[in-house]
């Protein structure tokens, strides 16, 4: 069994990696499909390159070439990385082939930054006889040092002789590499992130934290699925900026997102000390006055200590951490849900309080609590709904107002609470 667990621990690091580049690939794919201008452009993985952004006819305007490592000392496009001289051989071939012309944008992108010094940098930011120069004489210096390792040992230098391979093709095609050399970019965003929200407008004010990461999520998700179908069917994973903008607006629009304006209830922790600490408040009194069995009762209480506690800590971080949300949104809510109260309240105790016996009184409370509590349907600033998760927000202002006390459950509240 041990030897199991320690294979099952080397494939499971193993695979980071290869992972890590995967999902930034996708990221890539994300960043430029975001730049498109025009609704039928559009974005190909795993086609004629990484990733490529087309026009509607299919001319490539970008080719990416996408390295990522996960590493903290990891390097990408390094002068004599197989990575870095494989790209301009894909690239010249593709040029050659009629798949690339001299308008193409070709991106070297990777999470790591790329030095000053290093060749690929050199190639970006200076003129081509320099940038020739360079080449050729890196060329001589790892042939030098393929000689001397083959010298101290023939069976070494494999992996320098395949980098050579492809530096030599580089020097043998050198009139292409020519053409598309001015229109080699850099790119080692390692926040893609940032700047994917910065594409999509996430980071307005309108959108917290938490719906941010759900559009972001939803898209990457969205990239990811439906290449692998596309693949699995042997169809090429396009996506143009009309689809991405109809995503885009979905996810949005989705519960998961609107909803994600507030904490989910699991995301307190609240301890027995600090619902003893609120057991004497009115809230608690106005819930005790209505007759139900001793568990129930209990249980009750507990829920809607809970809620109340939650509710004020949501309440003070965001509109004094956040800032989400101003105290007048609250205030308007709050305003909201007496007038909620009210309408219930008199359509239920139609009839003067005094003509209810005792019985008749608590059964109309335990429907008013129980309606405003379960089954009142309301929104938050018009556009916010609640789910079980987020609820307490809800509920808790309904207490808040039981608090003070603005409202009661049971038709005699006034009289006991009011005075």
């Amino acid at each position: 069994m041990e030897q199991s667990k320690e294979k099952s621990q080397v494939v499971t690091d193993t695979a980071k990696g290869p992972l890590s580049g995967y999902l930034f690939q996708f990221e890539r794919a994300l960043l430029l499909l975001s730049s498109l201008e025009t609704d039928t452009d559009y974005v190909s993985i795993e086609d004629v390159d990484d990733i490529a952004t087309h026009k509607s006819d299919g001319t490539v305007l970008i080719s990416d070439q996408s390295k990522h490592s996960i590493s903290q000392s990891g390097s990408t496009f390094a002068d004599t990385s197989y990575a870095l001289w494989r790209t301009f051989q894909i690239w010249i071939e593709k040029f050659e082939a009629g798949i690339f012309d001299k308008n193409v944008t070709f991106i070297c992108s990777t999470n790591k930054p790329i030095s000053s010094n290093s060749i690929l940098y050199f190639i970006c930011n200076n003129l081509f006889d320099e940038v020739s120069d360079r080449i050729s004489n890196l060329r001589i210096s790892q042939g030098e040092k393929l000689d001397q390792l083959i010298k101290e040992d023939p069976s070494k230098g494999k992996s320098i002789k395949a980098i050579l391979d492809l530096i030599d093709f580089i020097i043998k095609k050198i009139d292409v590499f020519e053409v598309i050399q001015p229109s080699i970019k850099i790119d080692d965003n390692s926040d893609l992130k940032e700047s994917i929200h910065n594409k999509l407008h996430l980071n307005s004010e309108q959108f917290t934290d938490l719906q941010k990461n759900n559009v972001y999520e939803g898209m990457i998700g969205w990239l990811t699925s439906h290449s692998l179908y596309k693949w699995r069917n042997s169809e090429v994973a396009e996506f143009t900026k009309k689809q991405m903008d109809s995503k885009y607006q979905s996810l949005i629009h989705t519960p998961s997102v609107i909803n994600a304006v507030f904490r989910a209830k699991h995301s307190f922790s609240i301890d027995d000390t600090e619902i003893e600490a609120k057991r004497s408040e009115l809230f608690v009194k106005q819930i005790e006055l209505i007759s139900r069995r001793p568990d129930a009762k209990d249980r009750t209480i507990k829920n809607a200590i809970e809620d109340f506690i939650r509710f004020e800590i949501e309440h003070a971080y965001l509109i004094n951490e956040i800032g989400d949300f101003t105290k007048e949104d609250f205030n308007k809510f709050i305003d909201l849900c007496y007038e909620e109260w009210q309408s219930y309240f008199d359509d239920k105790v139609v009839h003067d309080i005094a003509e209810y016996s005792d019985d008749e009184k608590n059964h109309l409370a335990l429907d008013i609590y129980s309606f405003i509590m379960k089954k009142l349907n309301i929104n938050f600033a018009d556009d916010y709904s609640f789910t079980t998760n987020n609820v307490y927000i809800k509920n808790g202002s309904f207490l808040k107002l039981s608090n003070i006390p603005m409202i009661g459950w049971h038709p005699d509240w006034e009289e006991h609470f009011k005075k």
